[in-house]
């Protein structure tokens, strides 16, 4: 069966804002589930997309750190019912989110963490990661929190994003904004 591109929930959605709990592995339509987030993060050219984004209340995200990068074949990395576990050191990253398309700010994170988190296959893992990877785990690990780029940048940096931010959520109704179709070049 072919893969569906799933729509994206935009700035102005409240399921953004919402904590996520664990889900099950039990659920029959989780294989294809992931199947489309992975095939919709590729579409929308973006390294992670958590299920949230794409309406879903799975606590799962998908990320390919390195996939942006020339002559690299497509390596999806599930991560279902992660756990940051430790972090340390700091690190200062442009940062934009599929979500939040045109909206572009510097965060600050921990430069390193481990994280555990169960695969498809049911194996749960710890890994301790560090670099670009790192921060994208971070980025989509805080979309199953409720938590966007946006909520970690300066004060300052907050203000001169305010009006792209309001824009965004003014599109909300009902506490949805959706975009079905591919963004905009």
């Amino acid at each position: 069966m072919k893969p569906k591109l799933l729509p994206i929930h935009i700035y102005g959605d409240s399921i953004l804002r919402e904590k996520l709990p664990e889900c099950s592995l039990d659920d029959a339509k989780l294989k294809d589930f992931i199947r489309d987030l992975s095939y919709t993060m590729y579409q929308r050219d973006g390294v992670g997309l958590a299920a949230n984004q794409v309406g879903s209340r799975l606590r799962m995200f998908v990320i390919d750190p390195e996939w942006a990068r020339e002559e690299r074949e497509p390596n999806p990395i599930v991560m279902i019912n992660p756990v940051i576990e430790s972090s340390d050191g700091e690190t200062e990253n442009e940062e934009g989110c599929i979500s939040l398309p045109g909206i572009y700010a510097n965060v600050r994170r921990p430069a390193r963490i481990t994280i555990s988190y169960t695969t498809p296959d049911g194996e749960r893992v710890t890994e301790t990661v560090e670099g670009f990877k790192a921060v994208v785990i971070q980025h989509e690990y805080d979309h199953l929190e409720g938590v966007l780029f946006t909520d970690k940048v300066s004060t300052l940096a907050k203000l001169k994003l305010k009006r792209k931010l309001n824009d965004l959520a003014a599109q909300a109704v009902d506490g949805k904004n959706v975009r079905e179709g591919l963004p905009d070049a």
